[in-house]
């Protein structure tokens, strides 16, 4: 276990090998603010050539007219009027024809044009997409609260998670849970725990009047939804995988004390909330219901290192790719870095480089730096872009 101290071996609150990542921060502003630039100067230039095409395509209308009003003006003072009169308009239908097809030749010509700019364009995204995936995958800021989404497939579950990052940074990755043993295959209830018994209606027993809770054990019933934000889950499971099946939906929150929704459904019946019958709430084991929630949590964290694809990141609720804030990111993040860099340069012995040192297990320390001169020559390499991000980090 690596142990991480300032440069005059005060121990460092970020356990972590930030000047690694903030050099790593920088790179990945420089490759993919230039990315974004050159998707800016596809996207002015497809705007340019859908511009020159409205453009063309009046001046060619405007030709037209042009002409015939021409030649209308001629024919009107034409002594022979009804003799010209049909060469008059075989020429008006013959440039209308010949400008018409050019019209359509351009336009296609320009069309082709934009979709190579297109295309451009989303190979750009795409590249800066797994740049983003490359830094972001490293949990590179502080987490605020993580969103699992978890649904049964053919073989075994389609598993997600949001991230969310000081800031109103989000990001969402798709997770390889087919990697892990106990998520590559259908989890029943009994994979958490064992005899786990719920109410799920009154009943009235054989040769009985009176009605008595109808006690289901859960053993082999499957897990076909998932979510947890937080400490907060709900979870769906099912006689069958299929969506008429007989179901239990359970709400568990962890936050301050523990509590607990369970709905019920029979086969092809909307949900009822057990605990609206008193009979059948005061049967509900609570406390079984809290380690079934506590197993589900516990095997969930074991997802987290499998996230492997970024799907989408937002930046305050907007799509970072689509809406073109790669820049806005990037500086959104350089300000939550700042303060730590502050603190950094207060402990370093050198005023050229920003230190820190690192401790093995066995006490032995090796020290990091990074040089200023060096950060600043990359970023700068992006201009006025990079200038900005150098003066909010503070180096």
């Amino acid at each position: 276990m690596m142990k991480y101290l300032y440069g005059d071996s005060t121990e460092l609150p970020l356990q972590r090998d930030f000047l690694g990542l903030l050099d790593n921060y920088i790179d990945i502003s420089v490759k993919s603010i230039t990315i974004e630039n050159a998707v800016f100067d596809l996207k002015e230039t497809i705007k340019d050539r859908r511009g020159l095409k409205n453009s063309v395509l009046d001046e060619m209308d405007n030709f037209v007219l042009t002409v015939e009003t021409a030649i209308s003006g001629a024919v009107s003072r034409s002594k022979e009027q009804e003799m010209i009169v049909k060469y008059a308009d075989k020429s008006k239908d013959f440039l209308k024809k010949f400008i018409e097809d050019g019209k359509t030749k351009f336009s296609e010509e320009i069309f082709r044009e934009i979709n190579e700019f297109e295309k451009k364009v989303e190979e750009n995204d795409e590249e800066n997409r797994r740049t983003l995936e490359s830094f972001f995958i490293q949990d590179p800021l502080p987490i605020i609260n993580k969103q699992y989404t978890i649904k049964s497939t053919k073989d075994g579950y389609s598993a997600k998670v949001q991230i969310d990052y000081d800031g109103n940074i989000s990001s969402l990755f798709d997770i390889a849970s087919s990697e892990i043993s106990f998520w590559k295959r259908h989890i029943k209830a009994r994979d958490f725990i064992k005899g786990l018994e719920i109410p799920a209606r009154m009943k009235k027993p054989f040769l009985k009047k009176e009605l008595v809770p109808d006690i289901i054990t859960m053993d082999d019933y499957i897990l076909s939804d998932l979510m947890i934000s937080g400490k907060e889950l709900e979870v769906v499971l099912r006689k069958r995988l299929d969506t008429s099946a007989e179901r239990f939906r359970l709400k568990m929150n962890f936050v301050d004390e523990f509590s607990a929704e369970v709905y019920y459904a029979e086969e092809n019946e909307v949900e009822k909330n057990i605990q609206a019958v008193p009979e059948l709430k005061n049967t509900l084991n609570i406390l079984r219901l809290r380690e079934l929630g506590e197993k589900i949590l516990e095997q969930v964290e074991d997802l987290y290192p499998k996230k492997q694809k970024l799907e989408y990141l937002y930046l305050n609720g907007k799509d970072v790719l689509e809406e073109n804030l790669v820049f806005e990111l990037m500086q959104k993040v350089a300000e939550i870095f700042a303060p730590t860099i502050s603190e950094i340069k207060k402990h370093s012995p050198f005023e050229e480089e920003l230190s820190l040192k690192s401790e093995d297990e066995s006490g032995n320390r090796s020290e990091i730096y990074l040089k200023k001169s060096v950060v600043k020559d990359k970023l700068y390499g992006i201009k006025e872009k990079g200038r900005k991000l150098f003066d909010i980090l503070d180096v």
